[in-house]
């Protein structure tokens, strides 16, 4: 115990050095350096700002000391204008006059890397000036809880109130594994989030953990299936800073620290707005060579060269669907669904109807059905095909039911199974996130009638491991006591069985 407080002694005197240095008004060295170079070069603001590629009112900022440029750009930034600036001194060959009023050797081999580390210095130097005083005045944006309880109640109620409370699309930046925040409850604190906007969170992930352990996947699967309006977009947490972090963009940062159990112990919040944008633009993802692992889209793409076409440009598949069987369905469905979306769309549906009947005929095909979604299904008659949402009539489910016979009779390829309910956890008690492979890649697909907001329907998976470890899992519950899997023989014995209840629900629904 000793050793773990002394442990989030260091780490919080490590943060609130960060916060100091953070919270300096901005003047005098950086300013007056770069005010400096472009007095002595001639500089033109118009033109050094098209250097860096920012708007001249940026540069005109920098050089009052009005602002400093992000810390997260800062050495692009001071390496382009040094060399420019030394461009412009071999121009007008003054080199000579260069070194007498700067304090930079002559014998350098590279002035404009020179230039830049100069820039730097004078950087690093602003960040240290007045820090003292300044971090006194502005102590009251920045406020400190600990203890397990008061920590975790304090994060529940800041992500409830501000998440709610969002009048445009947000973007959660969570500097952390997801599987350990699950074990210290955090994605909880989400429970009964009515959002009006879209709002992505990224967020790292532990390949070797959810490999080694399929009981984390489980529990992503369970966070996402149940946190549909969510678009979580995940990375390799190798590849993501170490920093503890939860940053809502443009409202409040949050550092963290956990024990070893895992649970929350204390967090710093800090809701100064320009030190949060300052973090923000630090820890944010945007331009940067990062690749998520798996991200939302709202479209697959009905186009031909879309990402569905070449999806099913191959001859083997699984697929565990939640929302409905949009397979096999009979030409008069397509036909309806034609003529219900626009032409461009109809057009689209026609050719997927043709590309469905040639991949369904010839391929290798296993259909896992949870049975709580089949007999959803049959009640309702609900799908998601592709981009568009369409309810079947008592006689298209009666139609497809007879196609579903038929395709599997005729392509034994084509296995259908299903997962009978039960009271311990799965896999399987997903209700509303379907996931579909080619063995090659994969995406999940949301049930876009449970979603309450502009949320993303799909998840595209992206690396080719992480798409494995989820086709693994999956494919494991073939392994449960309640998977049922059928030949066509058995499939028409069991159709018989239930048609007289399936006719009366049908009969229901005319």
């Amino acid at each position: 115990m000793i050793k773990y407080t002394c442990f989030l002694q260091i780490r919080f005197a490590y943060i609130s050095l960060y916060i100091e240095r953070r919270l300096n008004v901005i003047s005098g060295g950086y300013a007056a350096t770069l005010k400096r170079l472009i007095t002595f070069t001639q500089a033109k603001f118009i033109s050094l700002a098209e250097v860096v590629g920012y708007d001249v009112s940026y540069v005109n900022k920098w050089s009052n000391g009005t602002k400093l440029p992000s810390s997260r750009y800062v050495e692009r930034i001071n390496e382009e204008m040094g060399r420019y600036f030394a461009e412009l001194i071999a121009k007008e060959k003054k080199e000579a006059a260069f070194f007498k009023a700067f304090p930079i050797a002559e014998d350098t081999d590279d002035l404009g890397f020179e230039i830049g580390q100069y820039l730097c210095a004078a950087y690093r130097t602003t960040l240290h000036q007045n820090r003292a005083p300044k971090f006194k005045e502005e102590n009251a944006s920045i406020q400190i809880i600990t203890g397990h309880h008061d920590t975790a109640a304090f994060l529940s109620d800041l992500l409830q109130k501000s998440l709610q409370n969002l009048e445009e699309d947000g973007e959660l930046l969570v500097l952390g594994e997801f599987t350990t925040l699950d074990k210290a409850g955090f994605w909880k604190y989400f429970k009964g989030l009515h959002l009006k906007h879209k709002l992505t969170i990224r967020v790292g992930l532990d390949l070797g953990e959810i490999e080694a352990q399929p009981e984390t996947l489980i529990a992503m699967y369970r966070t996402l299936d149940q946190f549909l309006d969510l678009d979580f977009t995940f990375y390799d947490i190798n590849d993501t800073p170490q920093a503890n972090l939860i940053i809502l963009k443009g409202s409040f940062a949050v550092q963290y620290a956990l024990d070893t159990q895992p649970r929350f112990q204390m967090c710093t919040y800090i809701f100064d707005k320009e030190l949060t944008w300052d973090i923000y633009e630090k820890f944010s993802f945007t331009g940067s060579e990062t690749k998520a692992l798996m991200s939302t889209v709202s479209s697959l793409g009905l186009d031909e060269l879309g990402y569905r076409t070449a999806f099913y440009a191959t001859t083997k598949f699984f697929f565990y669907l939640t929302n409905g069987f949009e397979f096999l369905l009979p030409h008069e469905v397509f036909d309806s669904i034609s003529d219900a979306v626009s032409p461009e769309q109809a057009i689209a549906v026609q050719r997927l109807c043709v590309t469905w009947e040639e991949v369904l005929n010839a391929s290798e095909i296993d259909f896992i059905i949870p049975m709580v979604s089949l007999l959803r299904y049959i009640d309702t008659g609900y799908i998601y095909l592709t981009d568009i949402e369409y309810n079947l009539t008592a006689d298209e489910r009666r139609a497809q039911i007879q196609s579903v016979l038929e395709g599997v009779e005729k392509n034994p390829k084509l296995t259908m199974a299903t997962l009978l309910p039960t009271t311990s956890d799965g896999l399987y008690i997903g209700q509303n996130l379907s996931f579909y492979s080619n063995y090659k890649t994969g995406f999940l697909k949301k049930n876009k009638k449970n979603l309450h907001n502009n949320a993303d329907s799909f998840y595209v998976i992206s690396s080719t491991r992480l798409h494995s470890i989820i086709l693994a899992a999956f494919q494991k519950m073939k392994k449960q006591p309640t998977y049922r899997q059928y030949t066509a023989d058995a499939l028409k014995k069991k159709y018989e069985t239930y048609k007289p209840l399936i006719d009366r629900t049908l009969s229901l629904k005319k």
